[in-house]
């Protein structure tokens, strides 16, 4: 028995050298689903797709502007004018561009984007957080607003913004300008042949 016992050993070895290879199968398979279950680096809104629908479908619709009347059309490009998404405009003349239908040929042709943002400051917040504006127009004090003739007409406002966030967590930042709309009729139907604004210090109530 004893000139056997050095076999049996070198067998007993062999066979627990493939069990212990086995015993750490599961340790690294384990590990290879933790890794793959991992969460990646998280998606910059830069990165993220841009909204089929500009504001989520909050900014006004031309189809709904009646183009008979001075004043819808007239409001309703001041709310335009300052209706961004930060999750798919690049400047704020992207605004502008989505307005031209409510412009003159003449003037849509002037609405072209910079090469930079130039409220970039006030928009970084915003942007972090995919967030959209909500503006408002209520009409100025002041005798800016006046028909001219019966096919020109100026209107001015004061329009309001505030940022409605994608995520959750609140956009910091608001905004209030002075906006003036030159306006003619064409054809029956209004249309915007001007507009110029400049910011308001923030709670000013006068125009």
């Amino acid at each position: 028995m004893s000139r056997h016992y050095p076999h049996l050993m070198t067998a007993l070895a062999l066979c627990v050298l493939p069990l212990a290879a086995c015993s750490t199968e599961p340790i690294q398979e384990t590990s290879a689903q933790s890794s793959a279950a991992a969460p990646t680096t998280g998606a910059t809104p830069s990165s993220l797709p841009a909204p089929e629908v500009p504001g989520d479908g909050t900014f006004p619709a031309i189809e709904d502007v009646d183009r008979t009347d001075v004043d819808s059309t007239a409001r309703a490009a001041a709310i335009l004018l300052h209706s961004w998404d930060t999750a798919a405009d690049r400047t704020e003349t992207a605004a502008a561009i989505r307005a031209k239908p409510l412009m003159s040929d003449e003037w849509a042709v002037h609405q072209i984007e910079p090469e930079r943002n130039s409220s970039q400051g006030a928009w970084l917040d915003p942007t972090s957080h995919r967030a959209y504006s909500r503006a408002q127009a209520v009409p100025a004090i002041g005798d800016v607003t006046r028909d001219v003739a019966q096919d020109k007409a100026v209107r001015a406002y004061k329009v309001t913004w505030r940022w409605a966030s994608r995520d959750g967590e609140p956009a910091e930042g608001t905004g209030t300008r002075h906006v003036t709309i030159y306006l003619e009729k064409h054809s029956g139907a209004w249309e915007v042949v001007g507009h110029q604004s400049h910011d308001l210090p923030a709670g000013e109530d006068q125009s």
